[in-house]
């Protein structure tokens, strides 16, 4: 954080890091990558056993292959650290994504399915910035020339999701002329 945001002294008590990553593969398919791991910058003790500064207490990994049309074909979730020697029992549940599409109403149907006991938090909280990037992924190389019909739950076309991007606004009229205010 910025010094000229920081409003009082402060000291480092938690690290958490989310990444995910996006990739092509020779078969056509997408694979988007995601890592959760939570780190202190002191030792920790747990009911389990200490946890020396800088070493993972959550470290998970999921995997998700998905088609062009962001259809989850295949799901990789693993445990690499975590407080609880029966934590990655549930890494398999997310299995259940295999035939899911991201799409508008995802995040919600991930927490419907993996929501308590039903799941693992730290992967479920992976899931939502993995969809994101399969967005950004796809888009990069998308026909932009046509934006999605007026209330379509199935987004795919950036133009008109964002307030840079809004169908009426400088961008889309100097970037992409071809589209039609209406047909958004």
């Amino acid at each position: 954080m910025s010094e000229s945001l920081a409003v009082s002294p402060r000291t480092l008590a938690h690290t958490r890091r989310i990444s995910c990553e996006g990739f092509t593969r020779a078969d056509g398919l997408f694979e988007i990558e995601g890592l959760l791991i939570d780190t202190k910058p002191t030792s920790l003790q747990l009911v389990t056993g200490p946890v020396p500064a800088g070493t993972p207490i959550h470290q998970m990994r999921v995997v998700l292959v998905i088609d062009r049309q962001r259809t989850i074909l295949q799901v990789r979730a693993s445990t690499e650290h975590s407080p609880y020697p029966v934590c990655g029992e549930i890494t398999s549940t997310y299995g259940q994504l295999v035939g899911l599409r991201i799409e508008p109403g995802f995040t919600r149907e991930v927490k419907r399915l993996f929501r308590g006991v039903r799941g693992c938090s730290h992967m479920t909280e992976l899931l939502p910035p993995m969809a994101s990037t399969a967005f950004q992924l796809l888009w990069a190389d998308g026909d932009f020339e046509s934006a999605d019909a007026p209330g379509s739950e199935r987004r795919t076309s950036p133009l008109g999701g964002c307030h840079a991007l809004k169908l009426d606004g400088v961008i889309v009229r100097t970037y992409f002329p071809n589209v039609k205010e209406s047909s958004a």
